[in-house]
């Protein structure tokens, strides 16, 4: 990685700044329109927002978290505004409804992943670009512009950053988050090239997220996306209205490349840009975990077929992880083996796999089973090992049951480009979410608005269908 040496004091707005990859990004963010983006591009990123609202939709009337997430808002809010909450009948101030919606996003652990980036884009491009979209009541063509580019520096920055980010104890969605998150805010707004370096140069004193949630399994988690939304709107007011920021704020002597991995891969910054999509390569989760067990989820509930339903707590599990996902899930600790907390088990190739094997399925329901006896002592009968060459998302899975021995090997879990869901899966995940929320007739609504976005397309009118007649408690 090339070292930029220190900028010298800026005397004035004026300032020339030393061009990198971060006023490369900014010049991308600036100058690319919709016409510019692959239409498969297009249609994943609505896939990606409709994934998004169904998400938020539940978590925001169901999840455990929510009830005081939304009591801290509320007072930190007392005001109001016109901006839309998801799943809610009261309107926010616009930087706490990107907090409430990036926080809901990523509540379940259900929302879209990118291998690239090592983490969640949706949650935090969506929810700033959501509050920025209905605030300007920008067209849908827009709109999609501002996710592109968006989940665009997000996924690159954080593949820039890559996994030895997570051994220095650092969370990659949350701090890639805010630059994706910057981007989309500034391409609705229409800033230009030096106002988004500004803005990504403020975001770097914001960018922040710990793995210490892991250690009892606490909530920081699903805010991570939330901060980054809120911060991410600070940071570009800011920008625009004046503020200097940091140059070189991604490659610079103290930039994210250097605060933030002990390996970083800096040509994934520019490599192509504009012409090689990493957005491409999001993924739609179809289970409510982190997304490095469901490799192996795809096995259990495969190769469980092939037994008899009164057998199968008796079978012994073998599971091959990758390096990176040993360190994530596969850990043998009392927290992962029997887990207490959803958090934990969201992150416990253990509980996972068991509640796959036993149940046939790994749904929000599948946390009810926390505590549960059979879980627990399949749980014991799982061993995890690193396969040095397996692929990050991939698992090898061998069981043996009455002397029956068979095994699988998932590379592409359910969901990847890959293996994608499609627009029918991704609707019947949506509704099964969306529908309890808001019912049937209202959900269809939404769906079918989210698929045919376009030019034509008001946000803020599409927006306000995403609220409820009811507050939530």
């Amino acid at each position: 990685m090339q070292v930029q040496p220190l900028p010298p004091e800026p005397r004035d707005r004026g300032a020339v700044r030393q061009s990198g990859a971060t006023d490369t990004l900014a010049a991308f963010v600036a100058d690319t329109t919709l016409a510019d983006v692959p239409e498969q591009a297009q249609t994943l990123l609505r896939g990606c927002f409709l994934d998004f609202i169904g998400n938020s939709a539940f978590a925001s009337a169901k999840a455990e978290s929510s009830p005081a997430i939304r009591s801290a808002a509320r007072v930190l809010d007392t005001a109001g505004g016109q901006a839309t909450a998801i799943g809610e009948s009261r309107g926010y101030s616009w930087q706490i409804a990107a907090l409430l919606n990036g926080a809901y996003a990523h509540t379940l652990d259900f929302d879209d992943t990118n291998q690239i980036q090592t983490g969640h884009p949706g949650a935090p491009v969506i929810a700033a670009a959501l509050a920025e979209a209905e605030r300007l009541d920008a067209s849908g063509a827009s709109f999609l512009e501002a996710l592109a580019v968006g989940y665009e520096v997000c996924c690159r920055v954080g593949g820039a950053i890559g996994p030895s980010g997570y051994d220095r104890g650092f969370r990659i969605t949350a701090i890639s988050g805010i630059f994706g998150a910057v981007a989309a805010i500034a391409k609705l707004r229409g800033l230009n090239r030096e106002t988004i370096a500004n803005a990504f140069g403020l975001a770097l004193s914001k960018a922040s997220g710990s793995m210490q949630y892991l250690e009892n399994g606490s909530w920081n988690k699903r805010i991570h996306p939330g901060f980054a939304a809120h911060d991410a709107i600070i940071c570009a007011t800011m920008a625009e209205a004046g503020v200097v920021g940091a140059a070189a704020a991604i490659e610079g002597r103290y930039g994210v490349l250097r605060s933030f991995t002990a390996a970083p891969r800096p040509d994934l910054l520019t490599d192509r840009l504009g012409k090689h999509w990493t957005l491409l390569k999001t993924a739609i989760k179809p289970y409510p975990s982190c997304r490095l067990t469901h490799a192996a989820i795809d096995a259990a509930i495969d190769l469980r077929t092939r037994f008899a339903a009164k057998d199968l707590p008796r079978a012994s599990i073998r599971i091959g992880l990758s390096p990176v996902a040993m360190k994530i899930v596969g850990e043998r600790l009392p927290a992962k083996l029997s887990p207490r907390n959803t958090v934990d088990a969201q992150f416990s190739i253990y509980f996972q796999v068991a509640a796959a094997w036993l149940d046939g399925e790994v749904a929000w329901s599948s946390y009810q089973r926390l505590g549960a006896a059979d879980i627990d002592a399949l749980a014991q009968r799982i061993s995890a090992d690193v396969v040095p060459d397996m692929r990050k998302a991939g698992a090898a899975f061998a069981v043996e049951l009455d002397g029956t021995a068979l095994s699988q090997t998932v590379e592409d879990p359910l969901g990847e480009p890959e293996r994608p869901l499609g627009w029918n899966g991704l609707k019947a995940k949506f509704l099964s979410l969306a529908e309890p929320v808001y019912g049937a007739a209202r959900a269809a609504e939404i769906s079918e608005t989210v698929r045919t976005i376009d030019a034509a397309t008001r946000m803020g009118m599409a927006i306000k269908l995403l609220r409820t007649s009811e507050t939530n408690s």
